[in-house]
């Protein structure tokens, strides 16, 4: 290509300059290449010294809204890699390499459909120039092309990856920014959640594949298989999480016979992906029991069905059991419960008026601080759902509301929904079924509301999608930060 020619004459002059620059009659021979080589062949932008990029190669296998960049070097050193539309239309992102190395492959996230792109890339020292080149998006595919998102007002965090369970066309997660859709990961069947480990690499929960860990291209990495025969954990269900150190916590079935009834209740399971090892950390069965922290959604065949789990400030595990009507907190050694919130045998005293209700999320944002997802489910008196925050004491053995935000009017969303606590003290609330499933009201929307209850963005989704796991917003998906071009 001309771009590959321009490259290849740039790394040979580099290489003819620094013979040069050792030459006793350099001087001259400066002037004969100066005349001999245009510096226009070098690309756009001038400097005191050569670009050391000898190639830039672009692979777009992965999809239409996928680059993978190889930056050939000619001696190993890191590099940064600028990208963003021509036409202004999408951020300008800079990726870092940090390794000394002669070759860099680069995934680009956040890319936009049928977008003209300019990609640079330069070593990280000074006086180094860019090498450039462009490439072109493609269309999103029949299954995402008919879904629109209505957004008012702007995100905190620019990023928010979605978890589709359920639409007319299309189940797994999404990538949107600006109110597009700037990537995605097709899952068969749905998707019952996902987690991102530390090194960017995303783990989904697939009821029929089991975990997966793929890369943002879509590349399978690995794979922890649905429950069956030689597997010691049951079936895989509703919820995972990266654990500090960057194992895989995740929520399956456990059954036991209790008397003469056969329970089928949880248990959290450890799963290393490099090591290929699975270890049992934590089992209802040995902290509560059946049937006296049942509640009454509860039968013998789905006792307790938990349906979210995150990591605590202290390293605890705080619990969301559904059927139960019940928060649970788990010690860091998974030796023991430390609280109850919930139910008839809660340890935690709460008012009627602060109870929730088939509830489907919950996180202790701070120290002390309980934060869930209330779907409403058989709420008395009326169905709506809200998120609310508790303050936990356990001295004085009470869980008191201190924050809450319902939608006005009200939204009734049966099932599924997140409740997020931003970096800056925001709360994203995803609202996640489409009215008319299963009892809800609609609409499918999101919302970041700050701590006053003031709506700051707002996001609403086209019937082509159903039902939304959660939303989970973020800063960069592969450490991508705010850049600019070489000389702009």
């Amino acid at each position: 290509s001309r771009a590959g020619t321009r490259s290849r004459v740039c790394w040979k002059e580099h290489t003819i300059l620094n013979r040069i620059r050792m030459s006793p009659l350099r001087n001259l021979s400066r002037l004969f290449l100066a005349l001999a080589i245009p510096a226009a062949a070098c690309g756009e932008g001038t400097g005191p010294v050569p670009s050391s990029v000898a190639e830039i190669g672009i692979d777009s296998a992965a999809g239409p809204l996928i680059r993978t960049v190889t930056v050939r070097l000619s001696e190993a050193a890191p590099v940064e890699v600028t990208y963003g539309a021509t036409d202004g239309s999408t951020p300008v992102l800079t990726i870092a390499a940090d390794s000394a190395a002669i070759e860099h492959r680069v995934i680009l996230p956040r890319l936009r459909a049928a977008r003209e792109y300019r990609v640079e890339a330069r070593v990280s020292r000074p006086g180094e120039r860019a090498l450039t080149r462009n490439f072109r998006t493609g269309a999103l595919p029949p299954s995402l092309a008919p879904i629109r998102l209505f957004t008012t007002g702007q995100p905190s965090l620019p990023v928010a990856l979605i978890e589709v369970v359920g639409g007319t066309q299309f189940t797994g997660l999404l990538i949107v920014e600006d109110g597009e859709i700037a990537g995605y990961i097709e899952v068969a069947g749905a998707l019952f959640g996902s987690t991102r480990r530390a090194n960017g690499d995303l783990v989904l929960l697939h009821p029929a594949d089991g975990l997966l860990v793929t890369r943002l291209d879509g590349t399978l990495i690995h794979r922890l298989p649905q429950s069956g025969p030689g597997t010691a954990y049951g079936r895989i269900h509703h919820d995972v999480t990266a654990t500090p150190t960057n194992t895989v916590l995740f929520i399956a079935n456990e059954t036991q016979v209790v008397g003469t009834e056969t329970v089928v209740g949880e248990a959290l399971w450890d799963w290393n992906p490099e090591a290929g090892t699975v270890v049992r950390r934590w089992s209802a069965f040995d902290h509560l029991a059946w049937p006296a922290d049942a509640g009454e959604r509860s039968v013998a065949g789905n006792w307790l069905h938990g349906n979210g789990i995150s990591f605590g400030p202290r390293g605890n595990v705080v619990m969301s059991l559904r059927n139960a009507d019940r928060i649970i907190s788990i010690a860091p050694d998974f030796s023991r419960l430390e609280w109850k919130l919930g139910g008839t045998t809660s340890t935690l005293a709460l008012a009627d008026a602060d109870r929730f209700f088939g509830q489907h999320y919950v996180t202790e944002p701070a120290l002390g601080r309980l934060l869930v997802y209330d779907n409403g489910f058989d709420r008395p008196g009326g169905a709506y759902t809200r998120a609310i925050e508790y303050a936990i004491d356990t001295q004085a053995g009470t869980a008191t509301r201190v924050w809450q935000y319902r939608a006005s009017p009200d939204i009734y969303s049966s099932l599924v929904g997140s409740a997020r606590r931003l970096p800056n003290g925001n709360t994203t609330v995803l609202f996640g079924m489409l009215g008319g499933q299963s009892g809800s009201s609609g609409p499918l929307s999101a919302v970041e509301v700050t701590p006053a209850g003031a709506v700051v963005w707002r996001m609403t989704v086209s019937p082509q999608l159903t039902r939304l796991y959660r939303v989970t917003p973020v800063a960069s998906l592969l450490g991508e930060q705010p850049g600019s071009f070489a000389g702009r």
